[in-house]
């Protein structure tokens, strides 16, 4: 899986035998360079260099406690960087609401899954997709909208009547043949009127779609 840019990518976890095997299957996987580091010595190297983290951050997911993430977050917003997380050796039953504690989070993998399917979630991340659940992105999209008090942004203000409408339709977890329904229009004519949504919002999926909106539409304009 090669890859058109030249990211950089850090590994959070101890460095043992079998982190630093998984670090190079990663490599050969995305042909790009991981950097593996320890919480430890992520302090220094970031006062050393303050980009050390980089686009991406792969978080294994056992090697964290509480005071851990507290320790990561406070080095994170220390260096100004806008870096993607993605939690890796995640068990299956994990509350949501313990991977949030990741402020940038982009993307989970689990305990069991195959070195594959993490490559091609990872091709997916580095196209600027999520690689979530459906279960944790239904969370991840409530967390937000419970947490963020915001006010309608001009950009949603600029979309047509019937654009705000679908909008509204999504953020409330309509199919596209549910919003077709809703507003007796073709199926067709529901994705066409998607796609003019993604590019004024700069949106890829839904998923991005729907957080954009948790953060930048009023709750006035979402009922």
């Amino acid at each position: 899986m090669k890859s058109d840019h030249n990211y950089k990518i850090t590994l959070l976890s101890d460095v043992s035998m079998q982190s630093k095997l998984f670090k190079d299957s990663l490599e050969r996987g995305i042909e790009l360079d991981v950097q593996l580091a320890s919480l430890d010595d992520l302090e220094s190297l970031v006062a050393e260099d303050s980009s050390f983290l980089g686009d991406y951050v792969l978080i294994d997911y056992n090697y964290f406690d509480d005071s851990g993430i507290e320790q990561y977050n406070l080095i994170r917003q220390g260096t100004n960087l806008s870096t993607k997380e993605i939690v890796i050796n995640c068990p299956k039953d994990v509350a949501s609401s313990q991977l949030f504690k990741w402020r940038n989070l982009v993307g989970v993998f689990y305990v069991d899954d195959e070195i594959g399917l993490l490559l091609k979630g990872m091709s997916k991340i580095m196209q600027d997709e999520m690689w979530l659940s459906r279960k944790v992105a239904q969370d991840y999209i409530e967390h937000f909208r419970s947490t963020n008090s915001v006010t309608t942004s001009q950009t949603y203000a600029n979309l047509t009547k019937r654009e705000k409408e679908i909008m509204r339709l999504l953020g409330h977890g309509a199919s596209n043949l549910q919003i077709a329904d809703e507003l007796f229009v073709s199926e067709n004519t529901v994705k066409t009127h998607l796609h003019n949504i993604f590019k004024k919002i700069n949106a890829k999926n839904r998923l991005q779609a729907l957080l954009w909106a948790n953060n930048n539409i009023g709750l006035e304009e979402r009922a």
